[in-house]
């Protein structure tokens, strides 16, 4: 993964950890509507519950709810398939919502929309299978309690009323469970959508700054970063050395090994020179030089090297034209020896980028002149 890619994925994933608390937070707002309700059925006597049972049932859900937030705050539940543990929240406050409805008399049916909270929330995450579960744990509760209440002659009113009341709770967790999972279904198939064009949109953007052969970044992409290097050296005085590299007879090459065997010499030259330069994303360290090194037209290349002077570029471009010249090129017509001449020049105070380019070329054609194979400086 190089440097962007890393830094893309962090910021994702922040984003991320910011969604997911501010579900937290949602839910906290839901968790305060649902204990009001309660407490205020319970002041009004509609609750068959002692201050005792009140002030644990308080408790639990506060622990529960700095669990919750410890869990996501500290990246623990990222261990989980579901980092949010939407799941497990959502089970927690259906059974506080059982536990609250057991202890229900008149108000029953007015407390029984507490669920309908728990399982909305959980079109944030939730799958069907999910859905399921919670539907399955809340009316196989319910269920329980009517059995007790009618087998213990606790019930208030008719027995055909608490059962049909059963049954309508019942079609509502059901249908509850199957409108969520369409909404989640709905909202995965969305991001699933935003995620492929986001990567789409940066395979564009890759494919218009960076050259489609080799992989580097192309003219385009080099003429703005040094325009962002000459600014910073303006602004803070630090130096940077431009390299403009050009493979020695490359015309021989296509023209006795085809134009593919050519192709194969430009990516190969490619490669080398990330690998001997030690680097990603063509964002490279050789020494203590930072080099960044691009296609700038035909066989001809380009590189940066900021926060350096010439001594450190010669030494990072005299590594590399001996990288090139000491190995044979890998090419369908078999092996191809090829060489590289390296103009550099040093970026001088109030300088247009393109007449440090100029230089460089001027260095490169002295390189050339001088017998090719060579580093020369302007």
């Amino acid at each position: 993964m190089n440097t962007d890619d890393r830094r893309d994925w962090s910021e994702r994933e922040a984003e991320r950890d910011r969604i997911r608390l501010r579900r937290l937070r949602m839910a906290m707002l839901a968790w305060a509507v649902s204990l009001f309700i309660t407490g205020a059925a319970w002041a009004l006597g509609l609750l068959r519950s002692s201050y005792l049972e009140m002030g644990i049932l308080l408790a639990l859900v506060l622990v529960s709810l700095l669990f919750f937030h410890v869990a996501l705050r500290s990246g623990w539940s990222k261990r989980f398939r579901d980092p949010s543990m939407t799941l497990a929240h959502i089970l927690v406050a259906t059974l506080v919502a059982l536990w609250v409805i057991s202890k229900a008399g008149e108000a029953r049916t007015l407390l029984l929309m507490l669920f309908i909270l728990a399982v909305l929330f959980g079109t944030f995450q939730l799958r069907q299978r999910g859905f399921m579960i919670v539907t399955l744990v809340a009316v196989s509760g319910y269920t329980a309690i009517v059995v007790r209440d009618i087998a213990t002659g606790q019930i208030a009113t008719s027995t055909e009323l608490v059962v049909l009341e059963l049954a309508g709770f019942a079609t509502m967790m059901v249908w509850l469970a199957w409108f969520g999972s369409y909404i989640s279904r709905l909202r995965r198939t969305l991001s699933r959508r935003n995620r492929e064009l986001h990567e789409a949109t940066a395979r564009l953007q890759h494919l218009a700054e960076h050259d489609e052969l080799t992989g580097l970044p192309n003219r385009r992409r080099l003429i703005a970063r040094l325009e962002a290097a000459a600014q910073k050296s303006s602004r803070d005085g630090s130096g940077f050395c431009i390299a403009v590299l050009d493979l020695d007879r490359f015309k021989l090459v296509n023209d006795h090994h085809g134009h593919q065997a050519g192709d194969d010499v430009l990516s190969e030259f490619a490669r080398r020179a990330t690998s001997v330069l030690r680097g990603a994303d063509w964002l490279v360290r050789v020494d203590d030089t930072v080099a960044d090194i691009g296609r700038f037209g035909g066989e001809e290349f380009l590189a940066i090297l900021p926060d350096t002077d010439l001594s450190g570029a010669g030494l990072a471009a005299e590594r590399l034209r001996k990288a090139m010249a000491d190995q044979p090129f890998t090419t369908c017509d078999g092996p191809i020896e090829c060489t590289v001449s390296i103009g550099l020049a040093e970026h001088q105070p109030g300088e247009g980028i393109h007449r440090t380019i100029a230089r460089a070329d001027e260095a490169l054609y002295a390189a050339k002149s001088g017998g090719r194979n060579r580093v020369k400086t302007a």
